[in-house]
């Protein structure tokens, strides 16, 4: 969007809050299904990782789960973007304990690297994981977050 390596189609509420007809998870799931890979797209993967947590942090919501999904189809391809070690290292500083905001990286296809996403997870306490068939990504998600909400 513009100069940003990413573009909000929903904005940060409960899942469970309700607006119109629909809750924000229908909204949400909405927005995915309608996510369609972008051929020759370059991967803005840290860069949107970054702001996607550092937005999840500011608005932590005290006493509910709060998490962050990584959905990436690659490897990060935007050199103009923070290193993977300034990164790790950002979202480390950002990570708190006493409000934990897992992230939960998962690497889709074989373009995509599961080392980088379990590096990049793991410094906020979360997991990364790899699929190959899309399919399988609901699943995924599901099982991260049982896993990462029995931890807090």
């Amino acid at each position: 969007d513009g100069e940003r390596d990413y573009r909000k189609l929903v904005p940060t509420q409960r899942l469970g809050d309700r607006k119109g007809d629909g809750t924000q998870r229908d909204r949400v799931s909405r927005a995915f299904s309608d996510l369609a890979p972008i051929p020759g797209g370059a991967t803005g993967l840290y860069d949107t990782t970054l702001a996607a947590y550092k937005e999840a942090v500011s608005s932590y919501a005290s006493g509910k789960f709060n998490a962050v999904v990584v959905l990436t189809d690659g490897v990060n391809q935007d050199p103009g973007s923070v290193s993977r070690s300034n990164l790790i290292k950002q979202l480390e500083n950002l990570s708190d304990a006493k409000r934990p905001v897992p992230l939960i990286a998962i690497a889709v296809g074989p373009n995509a690297d599961k080392e980088e996403v379990v590096q990049i997870a793991e410094a906020t306490g979360g997991s990364g994981h790899q699929v190959d068939d899309p399919a399988q990504i609901h699943a995924v998600i599901l099982k991260a977050i049982m896993e990462a909400g029995s931890h807090g």
